[in-house]
This record gives structure tokens, C-alpha cells and sequence, in this order.
């Protein structure tokens, strides 16, 4: 009997040790591959993971051959088919450090002062590359007075066939062919009209000179947010306002306990930013 229960637990055992995988099954580099010739890496648009032994990953999106998004973190697999990931940053929303101070003048104002931190790369951002939306009490103050916008609110075709760098048309050259939502960029002044509690600012990275990505016409970064800050104000009040952000940032990617599916020499990678997109990744010989 003694001898019956051994075999079984040895017969267990063997299953449970096959149906594993170990890390260097999953050890790797996994790229997106064109439908049509899965040996041939997709230039066009791809995803891009690299699994270590050391349980670490890196990732990257590939758009057009330049790298749009990024992310590290670590790796655990929970069942046979399943790696979980989580990125080392799990939070990208920014700091506000606020001074308040009172004058005499009895109207209020805001002011917001834009520090970065930039990456080492080959491009040198300024705050002026940096769209930055006040939200005074939950509501865009922008929206309120957009005859504050740095830049036009109405866009004719002339202007628009100059800014892509086309011939410009000959016929109804005042023709409004787009209209934008008001937008500052970098450091600034607001002057609300009354007391308010509570303030925060979303910021988009949005550089003047446009970053052609071929038939593309600029790079897709994360839209940043602030913490969202509670403080009674009254008139006369100043309200300094500094933001601290790290450039890079506005590309990375954060994998909180994110899925992803093992089939025998690929990943299934469902992209919640894209609609939950199946994406293949095959694993690179």
C-alpha cells in the first residue's frame, strides 16, 4: 500500500513539474510580426518585451521605428499561460507644491511655475513645449476665458497648409477650416474672479516644432495630472503654484498586475490603451 501511495505521489508530481514553465521558457525577446509573414518584424507599429531571468522585463512600443512608449518593472508567472507585470512606476500623477501668501490688492492670483527634469536624449524640451490647463474647483479656467489662448482659436487654410508645409490654395484663403480649444504653454498668470478650494493641472507635452514621424504629423504622449490640491483662498491672496515633472514621463507606460497570455512561442498581449487590441508577439530567434 506504502508502495501504491509512493507512485502516486511521485505520478503527481511529474505533472505538476511538466505542466510549469520556468523562467528561461519564458526568458526573451518578443516582437509584434506582420499577419501576413509571421518571421518579419512589423516597422510600422510593434510592441516590444524583453523577459530576463532575474524575473525584470523591459518594454517599448515602436512607432515608425522610434521608440513611443516605454516601461520596466517585474514579471511573475501565476499559472501555466499567464505573466503578470507590474511597472516600477506606478503612479505618474505630479506633485503641486503651493505657497500661499496675502496683499493688499484685493484680487486674487495664480501662479504657475513649470520645472523640468529632462531625460537624457537628444532633444532638449523647454517649458514653452509644454501645454499646461489650470482646473479652478473641478472646471477648466481656460474654457472660461480662451482670450488667453497662446495660439489661435480658428485656424484659416492658408494657415493650416503653411503649418504642414503644403501649397497653399489660391481659393478662399480665409476659409475656416479648424478650431482648436484654448491652450497655454509653460509658466504663466491667472487671476480668478473669486475665492476658490480646490486646484489642479493637467499638462500635455506638446513641443512647437512639430516631431515628424513620417506620414505622422507629431508623437502621442500621456496627458499628466496633477495631485488635486484643497486650500481656501480669499482676495488678495497669491497663490504660487510650482510643478516638478520628469520629461520622460509623458512616455511611460505603467503596468499595475497587467495580464498577459503564454501560447507555446509567443505572448498575447491585449493593449487596454487600444481597445483591448490582440496583439501576437513572437518570441525573436
Amino acid at each position: 500500500m506504502k508502495s501504491i501511495n509512493s507512485l502516486l505521489f511521485c505520478w503527481l508530481l511529474m505533472i505538476g513539474l511538466s505542466s510549469c514553465k520556468t523562467s528561461a521558457d519564458v526568458e526573451g525577446t518578443y516582437l509584434s510580426l506582420f499577419r501576413n509573414n509571421p518571421h518579419k518584424l512589423n516597422i510600422y507599429t510593434a510592441h516590444k518585451f524583453v523577459f530576463s531571468a532575474d524575473f525584470t522585463f523591459n518594454y517599448s512600443y515602436i512607432v515608425i521605428g522610434d521608440t513611443e512608449k516605454y516601461s520596466s518593472g517585474t514579471w511573475e508567472q501565476i499559472d501555466k499561460n499567464t505573466i503578470v507585470l507590474n511597472s516600477n512606476i506606478q503612479s505618474n500623477v505630479l506633485p503641486l507644491q503651493v505657497e500661499k501668501v496675502n496683499s493688499e490688492d484685493s484680487h486674487i492670483q495664480v501662479c504657475e511655475n513649470l520645472v523640468i527634469i529632462q531625460k537624457i536624449s537628444k532633444y532638449e524640451y523647454e517649458n514653452e513645449d509644454f501645454l499646461v490647463t489650470p482646473y479652478i474647483d473641478g472646471i477648466n479656467y481656460l474654457d472660461l476665458h480662451p482670450e488667453l489662448s497662446d495660439e489661435p482659436l480658428q485656424i484659416t487654410k492658408n494657415d493650416f497648409c503653411k503649418s504642414m508645409g503644403l501649397e497653399t490654395d489660391t481659393i478662399n484663403l480665409s476659409e475656416i477650416v479648424m478650431t482648436s480649444p484654448p491652450i497655454k504653454r509653460g509658466s504663466y498668470c491667472i487671476y480668478p474672479e473669486k475665492p476658490f478650494d480646490t486646484l489642479y493641472f493637467k499638462i500635455l507635452k506638446q513641443p512647437r516644432k512639430v516631431e515628424r514621424m513620417g506620414p505622422r504629423s507629431y508623437k502621442e504622449y500621456y496627458i499628466l495630472e496633477t495631485e488635486h490640491k484643497k486650500l481656501t483662498t480669499n482676495d488678495g491672496d497669491i497663490v504660487n503654484v510650482t510643478i516638478t515633472l520628469l520629461d520622460s514621463l509623458f512616455s511611460y507606460r505603467i503596468f499595475d498586475n497587467e495580464k498577459i497570455k503564454l501560447s507555446g512561442n509567443k505572448l498575447i498581449f491585449k493593449d487596454k490603451e487600444d481597445n483591448n487590441k490582440k496583439n501576437k508577439l513572437y518570441i525573436k530567434d
